[in-house]
Formats: C-alpha cells, sequence, structure tokens
C-alpha cells in the first residue's frame, strides 16, 4: 500500500507516539505486577479470613497475570522490537487466547467482588451467618470457566503465516466475533453490572450518614463499600474510555500505509486503560480504605520491613 507525501510525516508522529505509548503501557505493567503483589500480601491482614480476602486476593493473581501478556509480553516485546506472538503457531495461539480470556476473568472477577458486598449490605443477618469462602470460589472459578469458553475461537482466529501472527479464515465472522467480545463481554456486561451496584453502594453511604450508625461493624462496612466504590468508578472510567478506543480500532478502513499506523496506534490506545485497570487497584484501595491502609501497616511489620 503506497503512502502520499503529505501523510509521511503523519505517519511518523503516529509510530513515534505507539512506539512512547509501548513503553508506557510497559512501565505501567511493570509497576501493576508490584501493585497486585503488594495487594495479594496485604488482604491476608484485612482480619478474619473471609470471602473478601478470597476475592481481593483472586483479583490480585487475574490482574497480574492480564499484564503481564498485554501489558510486558505484547507492549514491552513491541517496544524492544520482539514480537513474542510471531514465534510460532502454537505460541501465537496461546498468548492471544490467554491474553484474551484473562482480561475478560479480571473484569468479571472484580464484579464477583462488588456482588459480594451487595449481598454483605443488601442481605447483612444471612451474611453474617454464613461463611462465603466456598461460594467466593465457585463464583470465580465458574466465571473463568465460562470466559475462557468464550474465548475459544481465538484458537481459530489467530495464526502464523509468513512468519507473522496474524488473523487467518473469514475476517467478516471473526470481526464480527471480535466485535462481540470487545463490546459486550468485556465492557457493556461487566460495566452494567458495577454500574448497578455501584448505585446501591451510594445508597447505602447516604442512608449511613442519615441515620449516623457509628458501631465498629458499620464504620468497617462503610470503609469497604467507599473503597470499593472507589475502585469501581475508576473500573467503569477506564472501560468506558478502552470502548471507544476499540471503536476507533474497528472502524479504521485499511487503505494507506497510514492507516496500518493509525490502527496500531488505536491498538494500543484501547490496551492502555485496559492495563490502568489491572494495575492500580492497590493504589486505589490503599487510598480510600483505612482499613487497607491498617492492613498495609500490619504486612510490612510482618515482614520486618
Amino acid at each position: 500500500m503506497n503512502i502520499s507525501n503529505s501523510d509521511l510525516e503523519t505517519k511518523y508522529w503516529v509510530d513515534y507516539a505507539t512506539k512512547s505509548l509501548w513503553l508506557m503501557g510497559f512501565v505501567i505493567s511493570t509497576v501493576g505486577v508490584v501493585f497486585n503483589i503488594l495487594s495479594f500480601q496485604t488482604a491476608k491482614f484485612l482480619g478474619k479470613y473471609n470471602s473478601a480476602i478470597v476475592l481481593i486476593r483472586l483479583l490480585a493473581i487475574c490482574d497480574t497475570v492480564s499484564i503481564i501478556l498485554d501489558g510486558i509480553f505484547d507492549l514491552g516485546g513491541n517496544f524492544i522490537g520482539i514480537n513474542f506472538f510471531n514465534f510460532s503457531s502454537f505460541v501465537c495461539k496461546t498468548l492471544y487466547f490467554n491474553n484474551w480470556a484473562t482480561g475478560f476473568v479480571a473484569n468479571f472477577q472484580l464484579v464477583i467482588l462488588v456482588f459480594d458486598r451487595f449481598l454483605a449490605i443488601r442481605f447483612p443477618v444471612w451474611y453474617r451467618s454464613n461463611s462465603h469462602v466456598a461460594l467466593a470460589y465457585i463464583l470465580s472459578f465458574s466465571s473463568a470457566a465460562v470466559n475462557y469458553g468464550l474465548t475459544l475461537p481465538i484458537l481459530f482466529i489467530f495464526d502464523v503465516e509468513g512468519g507473522i501472527c496474524t488473523m487467518v479464515g473469514d475476517p467478516e465472522f471473526f470481526y464480527w466475533y471480535l466485535r462481540f467480545m470487545s463490546f459486550v463481554t468485556y465492557t457493556a456486561a461487566p460495566f452494567t453490572l458495577i454500574l448497578f451496584f455501584n448505585g446501591y453502594f451510594i445508597k447505602f453511604l447516604i442512608s449511613q450518614k442519615r441515620n449516623s450508625q457509628n458501631s465498629e461493624r458499620s464504620i468497617q462496612e462503610r470503609n469497604m463499600v467507599i473503597m470499593l466504590a472507589t475502585v469501581s468508578i475508576s473500573f467503569l472510567i477506564l472501560t468506558f474510555t478502552c470502548a471507544v478506543f476499540c471503536f476507533l480500532f474497528f472502524s479504521i478502513q485499511l487503505k494507506t500505509e497510514l492507516d496500518y499506523s493509525l490502527l496500531q496506534l488505536a491498538n494500543v490506545l484501547a490496551q492502555i486503560p485496559a492495563i490502568l485497570n489491572s494495575s492500580l487497584n492497590f493504589m486505589f484501595f490503599y487510598l480510600s480504605g483505612k482499613g487497607y491502609r491498617d492492613a498495609f501497616r500490619k504486612m510490612i511489620k510482618a515482614y520486618g520491613c
């Protein structure tokens, strides 16, 4: 495909922006791995072993796997000029499959965590009189199984041709499938559920403020809700941003070399909010949750730091 002289400079700056974003995504992902390790360890010190602790730790695991594949292997590899996806047909299929699947699993893991807190404030007597650790594991692994099942067609979409991991087969069908997974499974479904639960959380916080409930249990519950609401709001903002750039990605018509550069840029712009989603939960937990800050300090002392 040819490119006119007038577009040559534009292509240069688009490619420069893409490479800069590759580096930024790699750096964010590296920091995110550290944050998720801290989140995983801090959760142990939040108090009595319960479903919330289990779900926070599982969320940290899902987020870590997601950003390692999406940010470190994909964006980091592109930045240093090594496309790991091109190594072989097996690697191409495996990386793409797990890259997509873990992103979906991480999103729905946050939904399950928020749902667990919804149950705690909607049905407090039932919730406090029963252990929900088993239910947390069942919901988490069921969600993972469903999301991995929905992602199976990825194994037939991507393969290595001419030394490049690329889309093969019927492009019309596969683009329809990728649009469905991007806009429905990855964004609309978790976005809608978390938006609903956050509406209930806001109602709960207003009710607590009006009733001036200041018992230790009420304060702990309120702190946990504020913490999850903060994480959820950041998720909603970043997921919406990701959906916007996904829309731009699928709307680009490939006619010139500049279009290919714009496609790469739109792709990485969609990846950055997804990586931020999976990297910053520890920071939001720490900034918005007093109980979480106390647990973090206990964790630091326990490890002799």
